[in-house]
């Protein structure tokens, strides 16, 4: 058919654009979108191959991290801000301890007060008002936010920025958008010690010339919140390259003549070295595959100059032993990291074309410590897997499974992972396996193999676990869904406490899809026997029938877009028609759609769905399978703010589903892009009458571990009535307040663990724990 555009528009069932409900009650074996039905937890224990407990487990990896101190819950220490390209995802870190014992926990809490943003997200306080503010690309734009926390984050947009061009003007068009090349990080730095940050960057993607975009603020007499540049040299520091080999103090060709150069990534550090009042230069290059950094003293100071010279270059600033550790074009960020004063130095992996470079996913992050002076550095190797190395991070793609694989009754798992890339480039998938030596109600993870069954050797790409008993002799056997859409099965010739899988055949069933396939077994039509449901790379669901019997499978496909479910991420498109260009939005051709089940104790049952937009979508299963399903829509709460959201987990991700506490609630383990997991523990929601939920919401405090206040922060307007106990459940201190308003907490506490109650007339919250520490 046509569309009133005039625009030929075919519909299939495949790209169903149903209407979402937002259903305001839960009916009876049915789940509602405004209901919290999972929130982020750390609950279950994750150990190293030797015993040792993985303190970041569930903080999700690192792939192609950025780094920027901020005090998020304003305790006066100086947090950790982190920003992956990996899906453009934002993490954050809370410092914990003193100078010299500094740990730091993962809190998610807030990364949704963060905007969105593209290439690099970074911190720096250019308003002098002692808040880093937010320096970001939009995939427009170079954009500022503005730091305006009181006691939660807040960040205002200020700007898209841009320089009056006074090197090379065009009078129609005198200000340029500030640049920003494809992989490429900025500086951002008071490069003439003027007190306003200047943004330094490449020119452009097929050379090493630097452009500087000058801050004029101090110069015009404003404020510094009075943000403006003006583009003053296109040559900076007269960096130039040959043959893919770095020069200095070479001649400024630019604007009269463009030498042929190497398209490649580049990576900027200024500090200043050698305590002379200027700015020296580490330079990452992506052509430079051993020792990828070059190091460049400034010859400014020395010669009296006007301008920043690099007078000379090391090519060997690192060792042998570390420079084969440096990842290609490695982020570089100066930050302080055991909050000693003094600002350490991070080198990351920030490349991610891997069609052109071997990139390092793992031992990723190497931290360098200042034993010296912010202007005259001394770093010391620490580590080369900062944070990572305290977090489950195999590298690239990781999606688990669950099952009983020793029949002790708690849930053992595996985790099928594209692994480093560095290693692997991504063309032999393996298995881990981690076993439960907790309990079906308090799990505790164990790794025992990393190359379990040994299936790297099969060279099997993109795959995705499945654990099923289809033969019905009460064991797991395990399916392996692949990128070429097919499906390896192994046959458990063991029993239901000793597994033994064996490959049976790479196309189970003869089942294939187009590419992708992300298999799970549930026994969809309630006739006792498992069906298929298939992810793929087209974003749908396929829907397959077991039509032989319990012990002896047999499948046939019903239905390609089961429940008219499409999981691709809705992009913005501009469509020619007949009266111009218009403005649409328009599915994105792709979808690797993820499927697992997910069921309550009145019976729902639900799709948990991971994709490639990076969030897993729920939607109820209609009794009627021919008929589309319902989307439960925003079915967490933002903390702090309270507000009903689904959260981004970054890009490609996969769940695993399973009862991992034993209250008969689903749990998910959420496999990603970067190599780690995240957890979702299923609400322990109490059944009312008629089967509704009965919620009991969480309120927050700010900060927590507080010293002598706090401010509470609850979904309600009305007065707030709170009361603080210890332990043992005795009271030490009640009274009222309203959401955002600040609690003192005086001499009623002493350092320890307590627990704060909190209702108003209409509801009780759901209590809270709350750390002293003075």
């Amino acid at each position: 058919m046509c569309n009133k555009n005039g625009n030929l528009v075919v519909y299939k069932k495949s790209m169903n654009m149903k209407k979402i409900k937002l259903l305001s009650t839960l009916l009876f074996f049915g789940i509602t979108a405004s209901a919290q039905l999972f929130e982020t937890s750390f609950d279950p224990i994750f150990r190293n191959i030797s015993g040792t407990v993985y303190d970041l487990a569930l903080a999700g990896g690192l792939n192609q991290p950025q780094f920027s101190n901020i005090d998020l819950n304003k305790d006066g220490k100086l947090d950790l801000f982190v920003f992956d390209r990996t899906g453009n995802k934002v993490l954050t870190f809370i410092a914990e301890g003193v100078s010299g014992s500094v740990t730091y926990r993962y809190d998610p809490s807030y990364e949704d007060f963060f905007p969105k943003a593209v290439e690099f997200m970074l911190m720096a306080d250019y308003d002098d008002d002692g808040d880093a503010d937010l320096w970001l690309y939009d995939g427009d734009s170079v954009v500022i936010h503005q730091n305006n926390t009181v006691t939660v984050p807040q960040f205002d947009s200020v700007k898209s920025l841009r320089a009056l061009d006074n090197v090379s003007p065009v009078p129609f068009n005198p200000y340029k958008k500030l640049s920003q090349v494809n992989g490429c990080l900025p500086g951002i730095v008071d490069i003439d010690n003027d007190e306003d940050f200047d943004f330094i960057t490449v020119l452009n993607s097929i050379g090493s010339d630097m452009i500087l975009n000058r801050s004029t603020s101090t110069e015009r007499g404003v404020p510094l919140s009075d943000i403006g540049f003006e583009i003053v040299d296109k040559c900076f520091g007269g960096i130039s390259e040959y043959a893919g080999e770095i020069t200095i103090n070479s001649p400024c060709l630019f604007p009269l003549v463009y030498k042929k150069k190497h398209s490649s990534t580049k990576t900027v550090l200024f500090f200043d070295a050698d305590a002379d009042g200027d700015k020296d230069l580490f330079y990452g290059s992506s052509e430079k595959t051993s020792n990828p950094i070059y190091y460049m003293r400034n010859g400014k100071a020395d010669l009296g100059y006007y301008r920043d010279t690099f007078i000379s270059i090391d090519t060997a600033y690192f060792s042998q032993t570390i420079e084969s550790q440096i990842p290609i074009a490695p982020g570089m960020f100066y930050v302080d990291i055991d909050l000693d004063g003094v600002k350490d130095l991070i080198l990351s992996t920030n490349e991610h074309v891997k069609s052109a470079y071997p990139i390092r996913e793992a031992n990723n992050v190497l931290l360098f410590n200042n034993n010296d002076a912010n202007d005259e550095p001394d770093f010391v190797f620490s580590k080369n897997d900062f944070l990572v190395g305290d977090m489950i991070d195999f590298g690239g793609h990781t999606a688990p499974t669950f099952g009983d694989l020793d029949g002790d009754g708690d849930m053992d798992l595996i985790i099928a992972t594209s692994g480093d890339h560095f290693v692997t480039g991504d063309t032999s998938d393996y298995l881990v396996f981690f076993e439960n030596i907790g309990s079906a109600t308090n799990p505790d993870f164990q790794l025992k193999d990393d190359n379990f069954l040994n299936i790297g050797s099969q060279k099997y790409q993109s795959v995705v676990p499945a654990l099923a008993d289809l033969d019905g002799d009460n064991d797991l056997d395990l399916y392996l869904g692949k990128g070429d859409g097919t499906i390896s099965f192994y046959l458990n010739s063991g029993d239901s406490t000793t597994a033994v899988f064996g490959l049976t055949t790479e196309e189970f069933g003869n089942i294939s899809v187009s590419s992708h396939a992300a298999p799970a077994f549930y026994d969809l039509n309630k006739d006792g026997k498992l069906d298929l449901l298939l992810g793929n790379y087209d974003g749908t669901i396929q829907y397959y029938e077991n039509v032989g019997t319990s012990t002896s499978s047999s499948y046939s496909l019903v239905d390609d877009t089961l429940g008219g479910i499409q999981i691709n991420e809705l992009i913005p498109q501009s469509i020619l028609g007949p009266d111009g260009f218009y403005d649409t939005m328009v599915y994105q051709y792709y979808g690797y759609s993820a499927p697992q089940v997910a069921t309550w104790p009145n019976g729902a049952v639900c799709l948990a769905i991971g994709g490639d937009e990076g969030v897993i979508r729920i939607f109820d299963v209609n009794t009627d399978l021919t008929a589309d399903f319902e989307e439960a829509t925003d079915y967490m709460l933002k903390d702090y703010v309270q507000t009903a959201y689904t959260k981004d987990w970054g890009v490609r991700v996969y769940p695993g589903v399973a009862d991992l506490n034993g209250d008969n609630i689903s749990d998910i383990l959420i496999g990603n892009h970067r190599g780690g997991l995240h957890y979702l523990q299923g609400k322990d929601n109490k059944l009312g009458t008629g089967g509704t939920f009965q919620v009991l919401q969480k309120f927050f405090m700010a900060p927590n571990p507080a010293n002598n206040s706090i401010n509470i922060f609850a979904n309600s307007t009305k007065r707030l009535y709170y009361a603080i106990t210890d332990l043992s459940g005795k009271l030490l201190t009640e009274g009222h307040t309203f959401t955002g308003q600040g609690i003192s907490l005086g001499n009623h506490l002493s350092n320890g663990v307590y627990f704060v109650s909190l209702q108003d007339d209409n509801q009780r919250f759901a209590p809270q724990k709350l750390v002293i520490s003075k």
